[in-house]
């Protein structure tokens, strides 16, 4: 059995009146298997925006259940973006791993921020913004339905078209 690193500390965070937002009033982190930390400092601002919401109807709300941590660290790379989008994206799914997260769903909801989450590249010394558009909710089906019937390799994820 992988080893999926370790979470140092509890999500502890004070809700906005907007009902979405929270602030997190201490620090949290993910430490990955190969032992590179991904900081979510107090004071850092999250709400789940980083997993495309048409997927909440395949887990729930981003803080809802197992996935809670892996989106808060998540959250917090999409946000600070000093790392390419696709090692971000590669720890929500270990992150998720680790949280106990199932691995058809942990597998899914790569797929989902792989092909549907924040994206940018640094031109320069600019940052752009390159997200795509959200899915439908056809594709959001077909993506769930797909993992739910085929088995494949996590490293086989990003060159994986689901119509």
């Amino acid at each position: 059995m992988p080893s999926w690193g370790h979470f140092i500390g509890h999500v502890v965070a004070r809700w906005h009146d907007d009902g979405r937002d929270m602030t997190l009033v201490e620090p949290f982190a993910y430490v990955d298997a190969a032992t590179t930390r991904w900081d979510a400092p107090a004071g850092a601002v999250v709400n789940g925006a980083s997993i495309p919401r048409p997927f909440w109807s395949v887990i729930g709300g981003p803080f809802e259940g197992r996935f809670r941590n892996a989106s808060v660290v998540h959250d917090v790379a999409c946000v600070e973006r000093s790392r390419p989008w696709q090692q971000v994206h590669r720890m929500f799914y270990e992150a998720c791993r680790c949280g106990r997260v199932n691995i058809v769903k942990a597998k899914t909801m790569y797929y989902a921020v792989y092909h549907f989450g924040p994206r940018w590249r640094l031109d320069g010394r600019t940052l752009r913004d390159e997200t795509p558009p959200p899915p439908t909710p056809a594709q959001v089906e077909a993506v769930e339905a797909w993992f739910q019937t085929h088995d494949v390799d996590v490293d086989e994820i990003p060159s994986i078209r689901i119509r």
